[in-house]
């Protein structure tokens, strides 16, 4: 037994403090029993961490380790709770812990203790089992990696064999196919060359593209075969040339006075010139991008000339940023032209394509420059100019649109579904407002008030039934737009968007049915809410009262997903919502708003 001085032993009395020689606690100790004596109500626990902490000491060989009695009573919640203890644990309620630390970072020293050897033998196993059992994974992955990259490279071989079988097949029928027709004008040649007939010639240098890219001029090199238009020396014969590129009125002139030489050439007299322009036709392809564009957009104009404005509205775009609007009436000089032409012809005779060509000839001439100088895209961020709305409107495709002519325009979203069993609903009926532009929609009014709901109704379902006619199922909503038509006085609704989608609207629709308790019903296009109404109890004496339902009253929702404000981000959650708590912004349970 170790006998302390009476300074030490005062202390340790004092802090409760002891010593554990060689993981083991000598328990007639002095200062383990003056421990154990103040500690003796909750000694339970700490004898269930001693025993740990003994063997722990035990484990890695600790000669001697002197406990803080207090500071090992404060870890004893700790250790309850996990009933763990880890290094740092018992670092942390001994008297020396750098010593004791030094002493466990020694290599092997948790291996130094009574089953040191068993253990080292177990760690000895395990490594190399892990060691080996990593090294045959590494080697199965790499086979199996090998073979998902031969399995890939054969399935591309089936499929490039196969396609090139059928490329072949395809080239063959084709080759047969010319071979038939090669026939078949080979016999009919003298019939056919001394006939009235058309030549097409398309002067194309049929070159590849990597070449075509090095060619300075090429639309030039490519429109040096002019001379083609020479044919019509055979009085049987009228020619359209392709040109590859627009030619200039004074080109055109100069080439139909040289055609015109030939039969002054065989007299001798100048005056012998003939026009011969009945007789060959130049054609600018439709390479020139807008080409086909300003075709159409001219015969809708013709179509209906009450419409002022016109929009370009992409496939692959939403929520307006695809969207751009052009006022073609405002900026076309021969407009009154047009209508007296209209009025001239009449309704009937007006939709005739002979009584439209010299209008149409006029409008787009005039279209191509209207639409580059005055067609504005909605997304400014998205589409900068005009002309990169241009190019990405005709690379990926669009419609052309009417807007209304009025100049009161509401926009209504209606929300439908068509169940798996083929039944459609109508779900949802909102007026759209707009903060940001008349083709951008910050959210809607819910229900409806602007169009007549059997109306309304009845057109959607008409849509409805063609979607289910496509095999859609799901969700998807309608944009309508509806105005005055100023010529008849009479309103007019039309479908002008389609999105197979659960929309924003439906969503908020939903929100409000779940907290208000109405319901929302399209046909008659009312949203109904409970209204509760305080009654005294006259069985009661005390003042109590009862809320019993009364008559439904009629709400409207406005609805958006669009809350902003440029400091909006800088707020907590919480913050916010105290602050509309302040000001009173809040939802009113008994009233259900």
């Amino acid at each position: 037994m170790k006998v302390a001085s009476p300074s030490r032993a005062l202390k340790s009395l004092w802090d409760y403090d002891f010593v554990i020689y060689n993981g083991i606690i000598d328990k007639t100790a002095p200062d383990f029993l003056a421990f154990q004596e103040h500690f003796n109500l909750s000694w339970g626990s700490i004898f269930s961490l001693l025993e740990h902490i003994e063997k722990f000491l035990r484990d890695y060989a600790i000669p001697e380790v002197k406990i803080k009695g207090n500071n090992l009573v404060a870890f004893l919640p700790e250790f309850e709770l996990k009933n763990k203890l880890t290094r740092y644990d018992l670092l942390s309620v001994s008297e020396n812990p750098a010593l004791i630390q030094m002493m466990l970072n020694l290599p092997g020293q948790k291996y130094k203790g009574p089953c040191g050897k068993l253990k080292a033998a177990s760690k000895i196993q395990a490594t190399w089992r892990c060691y080996k059992a990593r090294k045959f994974f590494l080697a199965f992955r790499q086979q199996k990696w090998a073979s998902g990259v031969i399995a890939i490279a054969w399935l591309l071989h089936c499929h490039r064999t196969r396609l090139k079988n059928i490329l072949k097949e395809s080239r063959e029928r084709h080759l047969q196919n010319f071979r038939i027709r090669a026939k078949h004008l080979a016999a009919n040649w003298k019939r056919i060359r001394t006939s009235r007939r058309t030549i097409i010639h398309i002067p194309s240098l049929g070159y590849s593209q990597p070449v075509r890219q090095n060619i300075a001029d090429f639309n030039t090199k490519q429109n040096m075969q002019l001379g083609r238009l020479c044919d019509i020396l055979d009085a049987n014969v009228s020619v359209i040339y392709i040109c590859s590129h627009q030619m200039n009125d004074e080109l055109l002139l100069y080439y139909t006075k040289i055609l015109s030489l030939q039969a002054a050439v065989k007299s001798g007299n100048l005056e012998d010139r003939s026009d011969l322009q009945d007789r060959f036709k130049i054609i600018t392809p439709e390479a020139i991008n807008i080409f086909t564009m300003i075709e159409q957009l001219s015969q809708l104009v013709i179509d209906h000339l009450e419409i002022h404005r016109w929009l370009f509205k992409m496939d692959y775009e939403f929520g307006g940023n695809g969207t751009a609007f052009c006022d073609i009436l405002s900026h076309l000089k021969c407009h009154k032209w047009v209508l007296k032409e209209s009025s001239r012809y009449g309704h009937e005779d007006w939709k005739k394509k002979w009584a439209q060509e010299p209008a149409l000839l006029k409008i787009s001439e005039e279209l191509a420059g209207i639409v580059a100088q005055h067609a504005q895209p909605v997304s400014e961020k998205r589409f900068p100019t005009w002309r990169k709305f241009l190019h990405t409107f005709l690379s990926q495709g669009g419609v052309v649109e009417a807007y209304p002519p009025a100049e009161s325009v509401t926009n209504l979203t209606v929300d439908m579904l068509i169940e798996p069993n083929g039944d459609i609903r109508v779900l949802s009926m909102g007026d759209q407002f707009h903060a940001e532009g008349p083709f951008i929609s910050s959210g809607t009014t819910m229900p409806q008030t602007s169009v007549d709901p059997h109306v309304l109704s009845s057109l959607c379902l008409q849509i409805g039934n063609a979607c289910k006619m496509r095999n859609v199922v799901g969700y998807f909503s309608i944009d309508l737009v509806t105005f005055i038509d100023p010529s008849t006085m009479e309103q007019q609704v039309w479908a002008t968007g389609l999105d197979v989608s659960y929309s924003d609207q439906l969503a908020l629709t939903q929100l409000t049915l779940y907290l208000t308790n109405g319901h929302l019903d399209c046909s008659v296009s009312t949203l109904k809410v409970p209204r509760f109404v305080p009654k005294k109890e006259e069985k009661m004496s005390c003042l109590k009262t009862l809320s019993m339902p009364s008559q439904a009253t009629c709400r409207y929702a406005v609805m958006t997903t669009q809350l902003r404000h440029s400091n909006l981000s800088l707020l907590f959650h919480y913050v916010f919502l105290q602050m509309c708590k302040a000001h009173g912004i809040g939802y009113d349970i008994q009233n259900n708003r």
